[in-house]
């Protein structure tokens, strides 16, 4: 639910890391306010969007050009003619790209 996270899945950045850039530099609005937190904790029923400045839309439409993303996860929408997504539900384990073995990470932390 971090803003860095949904924009790289919503194909807005080609990595986390430059989704994070994106929104860093203030080219990301939240409910029509700009939001430069990358950490920042979305809600359901957030509208994530591109700031209505030229350079922020020709940064992610180059990006969303180039991403060739087949579909968005299903707990987001993306409209590409806006360049807004909407985060509908809360993303389902199956869904996550990463290889993770929660009961290690708990092990991890409980020895502290």
């Amino acid at each position: 639910m971090r803003l860095d996270t949904i924009c790289f899945s919503l194909g807005f950045a080609p990595t986390i890391a430059a989704a994070r850039q994106l929104v860093n530099h203030g080219h990301i609005t939240v409910n029509n306010k700009v939001v430069d937190i990358p950490s920042f904790q979305c809600q359901i029923n957030d509208i994530i969007s591109v700031k209505p400045k030229l350079t922020s839309k020709n940064i992610v439409e180059n990006n969303l050009k180039i991403n060739n993303f087949i579909d968005p996860p299903t707990h987001l929408t993306l409209d590409k003619s806006k360049l807004e997504g909407i985060v509908k539900n809360y993303c389902d384990r199956s869904e996550l790209l990463l290889e993770l073995n929660e009961l290690l990470v708990i092990e991890y932390y409980s020895r502290r």
